[in-house]
């Protein structure tokens, strides 16, 4: 089953309006269209980027290497700044073989040749570089990520996360922006709400970007951790 459909700008345009007691504009009239639509605009931005949604968290499995080749370019639908995991899958073996691969290439993994091997390390740069260098085309590399936010500026265009949250957002820094009396209790709802959000609304699974910079055995460079880290096992 699919999910709800998101509001459209359109709509949570007119809500807001209705809500600063701008109703009677319409909802493209009024000579305060673009801030409000700025309201709106930097609401999901920052609600954006405060999480890693669930449901728009996506693998994107377009990256096959080539043998000896270490740099990638990233794909389009995929922000390096909202990446969560790179694993990779050997697709060469008889069995399922999917690992996670470490980030960080520091100087003593360049600084000696290296025999073309399984991939086991990233690091992201313009390009996402691998290590060591693949012995063969045979892998995929799998780029666990935060979906980029969709288009939102034409009335049609659908928010990428939830509206009320946007709105509510949007309520709280517009009256405060317009010095309405009542700003402070929608700020105030605004944090608790994302208080809540933070301490436990996503869920117990947390992503951290694991590496063993502190280690000083030879063993780390093919070592293999995992990226998924729950709360219950800290």
């Amino acid at each position: 089953m699919a999910l709800p459909l998101k509001r459209t700008l359109g709509e949570l345009r007119q809500e807001l309006r209705d809500r600063l007691g701008f109703a009677s504009t319409g909802g493209r009239s009024g000579a305060n269209t673009s801030i409000i639509d700025s309201f709106l605009r930097n609401a999901q931005s920052q609600l954006y980027w405060q999480f890693d949604w669930k449901f728009l968290i996506s693998v994107n499995k377009s990256i096959v290497t080539n043998q000896s080749q270490t740099l990638y370019d990233w794909p389009d639908a995929v922000d390096p700044d909202r990446l969560i995991a790179v694993l990779a899958e050997d697709t060469g073996s008889s069995s399922p073989n999917i690992y996670p691969l470490i980030e960080g290439i520091d100087w003593p993994h360049d600084n000696y040749t290296t025999t073309e091997h399984k991939p086991v390390r990233y690091e992201i740069r313009d390009q996402i570089e691998i290590w060591p260098a693949p012995d063969s085309a045979n892998y995929t590399i799998w780029l666990e990520h935060v979906q980029r936010l969709g288009r939102f500026t034409q009335d049609a265009d659908r928010a990428s996360i939830d509206g009320d949250l946007i709105l509510l957002h949007a309520i709280s820094n517009a009256k405060s922006h317009y010095g309405h009396r009542d700003a402070q209790g929608y700020v105030q709802q605004l944090n608790a709400l994302l208080q809540r959000l933070k301490s436990g609304g996503m869920g117990s699974k947390r992503y951290s970007r694991l590496n063993s910079a502190g280690s000083v055995s030879h063993d780390r460079e093919y070592s293999q951790f995992t990226r998924h880290v729950h709360v219950d096992d800290i």
